[in-house]
């Protein structure tokens, strides 16, 4: 009995010391649901490969943007290389989710200094505790036909890397809403 008595009391502070562990990397976005555009749209990938012409659109109908990204750390002693972002929601009366993937040309297009870069990565140099992206990020072709609201999340993915190349993988996620009227 002062078995159990000893582990219900301890339980309670070992798992309240695993959860306080949260990762050096927070990706946060607005609050309010990101409406559903029934128009087609330009990225920022097809922004940049125009040049001085007009971009011609890329983005499928029905689609919703995320104005700003922004990334968040406390410790910024080693430099975070993010690799690509999904965002997966459930959609009401739909069997499949919502999913939408950036990466590679995409993701480095959502930020001029990104693609600008020989190499054309999403990097975010070490010493640096806040950054954002200054290109939205675009997901198209929802397949909506009546009103909705629905909720997901939106995850990152990629790795810290110190000044000796040691890296360690990084994931972390916020939640996303979008809404069809």
């Amino acid at each position: 009995m002062k078995r159990i008595l000893i582990t219900l009391l301890i339980a309670p502070m070992l798992l309240a010391g695993c959860s306080g562990e949260e990762g050096n990397v927070e990706v946060s976005i607005s609050s309010s649901a990101y409406p559903l555009i029934p128009a087609s749209a330009v990225s920022c990938l097809a922004k940049e490969n125009a040049g001085n012409d007009v971009p011609t659109p890329d983005i499928s109908p029905s689609y919703f943007r995320i104005p700003v990204i922004t990334f968040n750390r406390q410790d910024t002693t080693k430099t975070l290389v993010i690799s690509f972002i999904r965002i997966s929601i459930p959609i009401p009366g739909s069997s499949t989710p919502l999913s939408c993937e950036v990466g590679g040309d995409n993701l480095s297009a959502l930020r001029g200094s990104w693609y600008d870069s020989t190499t054309r990565e999403a990097l975010i140099p070490a010493g640096t505790a806040t950054f954002q992206t200054d290109c939205a990020l675009y997901c198209g072709g929802i397949a909506a036909t009546t009103p909705f609201t629905a909720s997901g999340t939106m995850e990152i993915f990629g790795l810290e890397r110190d000044a000796a190349q040691n890296e360690v993988p990084v994931k972390t996620s916020t939640v996303i809403t979008i809404q069809n009227f």
